[in-house]
């Protein structure tokens, strides 16, 4: 097996045929993820049978973009608990078997949920599929980020324009 320990960003678009993307291996230093026209990607980030030592959560310290676009089968990201500080943005189009954003927020020292420093900005189109279908790992997280989601782009011009 081949150890990719410095890969930091990752660009995949088009492969037909392709069902997981990543086994955990390669993650460690990765800062971007974008994934889009992979008419058959089904998970981002696969746990094998040899992946010990996992209990429940994956942190990615230095992940700061991730872009998830039509990807028709998709739904999973990863099946356990993702902690994600350096998140910057979030964008996802057109992923409607994708139910469940496992990215977990921190709390605050009240119990409250906070959204990371670092994150920006949300992207997400369809709105309806924000709005009815996703569930994230933290049940008010839709609440709290809210303020960061955008449905349409907002060109310099002031136009408005579905997400490319």
């Amino acid at each position: 097996m081949v150890y990719f320990l410095v890969l930091r960003s990752s660009f995949f678009f088009g492969c037909t045929s392709m069902k997981k993307l990543f086994p955990l291996v390669f993650l460690p230093d990765l800062e971007v993820i974008e994934v889009s026209n992979c008419e058959k990607m089904e998970e981002i980030i696969e746990i094998r049978s040899d992946d010990e030592g996992l209990i429940g959560e994956l942190e990615l310290p230095k992940l700061r973009d991730l872009k998830l676009i039509e990807l028709p089968e998709l739904k999973s990201i990863f099946s356990e608990k993702l902690i994600c500080h350096s998140l910057r943005v979030i964008h996802v189009r057109n992923c409607a078997k994708l139910k469940r954003m496992p990215i977990c927020r921190p709390l605050l020292e009240n119990g409250q949920l906070s959204p990371p420093p670092s994150l920006r900005e949300i992207y997400i189109e369809p709105e309806e599929w924000w709005e009815t279908e996703l569930k994230w790992e933290q049940s008010n997280a839709k609440n709290v980020l809210r303020h960061l989601v955008k449905f349409k782009e907002v060109r310099a011009d002031g136009e408005e324009r579905p997400l490319i």
